[in-house]
């Protein structure tokens, strides 16, 4: 089939997606260096580079030593808990399988108008090893297993939430069309490190940058399969925090970096718009328990990632 040649915008649709399990044990490329390992697996200063470099690309940020340096150790964080969820999820045998990794890896290419092996020539021509992609799938294949067959039995909502819920929605009308990165702090300590971290980021968001796929890559927040997409939230059902954050912020603008329960959020808003009360009460009952049901779930599952941290072998050499 002749298929046309995506530009590096276009392929940049599915990034966000990840090497086999077989993958994470491999050992350091030649001039590689050991920067963290995490329980028996090793992680190194190729596959650091990678994904920054993965990133990168898929932002379209500037590749300059600057740039790099505030990515690296976001992505090395990153990098941690997709050892940490791998891991757990081989332990409790909900690994991704090759044919998964290879359906999802097609679905990128598909969506692209590649086929696999165009996908992964692609890939190189851009610097970028199809190896660190396939990585990405195989991590948020396994641990969106774990979330669903674990976690997700375990969220419930009170109808006393709801209604809670619900006044606040209709307290405060201005909706927001958002994108996020979560950025996680895995120590009161860090905070001020991360907080540093989401800052120079911010910066770099300028121009023809893609946060989608930014999000894609560094973000910790379960909406980054979807590049961040929020979708349309309702001002009054944000955290007071976030509202603070958000005042006075311009549709295309980013908000100030701003520390949350999960993390530092950076917060894009593509546009803005008076939100009307009125309407089917069923329909806004039922968007506002998915909401709660999706908060309650991340909650559970950052939980999860804590503990799975806190139990873990971490040894950080970087």
């Amino acid at each position: 089939m002749d298929r046309a040649r995506p530009t590096r915008r276009a392929l940049l649709l599915g990034l966000g997606l990840a090497a086999s399990p077989r993958a994470l044990r491999a050992q350091p490329a030649t001039g590689s260096r050991i920067v963290a390992v995490v329980n028996n697996e090793a992680i190194t200063s190729q596959d650091v580079a990678e994904r920054v470099r993965l990133s990168i690309v898929a932002a379209g940020l500037p590749d300059t030593p600057e740039t790099q340096r505030r990515l690296a150790p976001q992505v090395l964080r990153g990098l941690i808990d997709e050892r940490l969820q791998v891991q757990e999820a081989r332990r409790l045998r909900l690994a991704a399988s090759e044919a998964e990794i290879d359906r999802a890896f097609a679905s990128v290419a598909e969506r692209n108008r590649l086929d696999p092996e165009g996908l992964a020539r692609t890939l190189r021509g851009l610097g970028v090893d199809p190896a660190t992609f396939r990585q990405q799938i195989a991590a948020q294949i396994a641990w969106g297993k774990l979330v669903e067959r674990e976690l997700r039995p375990r969220v419930a909502i009170g109808r006393d939430q709801v209604e809670q819920a619900l006044a606040a929605f209709e307290a405060e009308g201005e909706e927001l069309l958002l994108s996020e990165i979560l950025l996680p702090v895995y120590a009161r300590e860090q905070e001020s490190e991360v907080l540093a971290e989401a800052q120079g980021i911010v910066q770099s968001i300028r121009g023809d940058v893609d946060f989608a796929a930014l999000a894609r890559q560094i973000s910790a927040a379960p909406s980054a399969a979807e590049g961040g997409d929020l979708g349309w939230v309702r001002l009054g059902t944000l955290r007071p925090e976030l509202r603070a954050a958000l005042a006075g912020v311009g549709k295309g603008q980013v908000a100030p970096p701003v520390r949350g329960p999960q993390g530092v959020h950076i917060l894009l808003v593509r546009d803005r718009r008076p939100g009307a009360v009125g309407g089917d009460a069923a329909a806004r009952e039922a968007e506002v328990r998915r909401r709660l049901e999706a908060e309650q779930l991340q909650r559970l599952a950052d939980r999860r990632l804590r503990e799975l941290r806190r139990r873990a072998f971490i040894d950080i050499r970087a």
